[in-house]
This record gives C-alpha cells, sequence and structure tokens, in this order.
C-alpha cells in the first residue's frame, strides 16, 4: 500500500493518528507492505510533527521513505529509507542492480551539511523553512479571499467536496 501521509496536493492534509492506525490495521488484515513515502514530513504546519505508519509498526510491514530535497534544496534529490533490515537490504540490492544511487555531489553536500548541523540543526532549519511555507500559504490565501471572493470560496468548497 503506497501512502504519502503528509501534505497531500492540494490540500495540504496530514493524515491524522487514528486514521494511520485504521490504515495500519487494514494492512495487518491483508498482510500488506505500506510504502509510506513522507518528503514533505518537516514541512507540515501542526503544532506536534505527526505520528509516522514507521512508528506504529508492530510487524515489519513499513518501509519509510524521507527527502532532504523539500528541506534542504530541491536540487539535491537525496533522501532515505528506513525500516526492517531485511526490507532495507532487499531495497538496496535491487537499486544497485538499476539506479545505482543518487549523484554523488549531493551525497557529499547533504553529508556536510547534516556533519555541521546535527539532527538539532537540521530540524532548527525544518522550522524555518516550515514558517516560510506558512507565511506564504496564508499570504496566498489572504489574497485569494480579497481578489476572488466569491470564486475562491466555490472553488474551496468544491476542492473538499472531492477530497
Amino acid at each position: 500500500m503506497y501512502v504519502n501521509p503528509t501534505g497531500a496536493n492540494p490540500s495540504g492534509a496530514v493524515i491524522s493518528t487514528e486514521r494511520k492506525r485504521q490504515i495500519y490495521e487494514i494492512a495487518q488484515s491483508y498482510d500488506l507492505l505500506i510504502l509510506e513515502d513522507d518528503p514533505y514530513y518537516f514541512l507540515h504546519f501542526l503544532e506536534e510533527d505527526p505520528v509516522t505508519f514507521l512508528s506504529l509498526d508492530t510487524d515489519c510491514r513499513v518501509l519509510r521513505f524521507d527527502s532532504f530535497s523539500k528541506v534542504l534544496s530541491s536540487g539535491l534529490r537525496v533522501g532515505f529509507v528506513t525500516g526492517p533490515s531485511q526490507m532495507v537490504r532487499a531495497l538496496e540490492l535491487s537499486l544497485q542492480a538499476s539506479v545505482l544511487h543518487a549523484p554523488s555531489l549531493s551525497q557529499v553536500l547533504v553529508d556536510a551539511v547534516l556533519r555541521s548541523w546535527g539532527v538539532e540543526g537540521l530540524h532548527e532549519h525544518a522550522k524555518k523553512v516550515r514558517a516560510l511555507y506558512r507565511r506564504r500559504r496564508d499570504l496566498m490565501v489572504a489574497a485569494a479571499q480579497k481578489h476572488l471572493a466569491g470564486i475562491y470560496m466555490n472553488i474551496y468548497v468544491l476542492t473538499k467536496t472531492l477530497i
């Protein structure tokens, strides 16, 4: 089961913890793997970080994919996978036969930044990026409300109805 739990387009919605538990139970019932693709995890607008499917995993059925491209720089295209070691190893072998690896320069840059900042520095940077995106979102919503009054609300209602 492929799931993108944080920042889903177009609404920016985050799957609630309760809904994640329900989805995890469905995966257990049908013996499914969950591929948790979460490139926007560090860019959510919640007060607390969302609970991940990986943190709920008791049966070794979740592979979690994160990306530095949304937080550090879109051109880096470097991410990482977390999950049960046997599944990660199988994925690694598959990638070695197909993609080989991410660009070396991008990997070196991410490594240097992470060594310099540490985990706390990365989280502080993510907070700043999150604040920037929150401000941009708020400005766009205000502009839409001001300049698209009736049209904006109709689009908003239509979008919410379709989701």
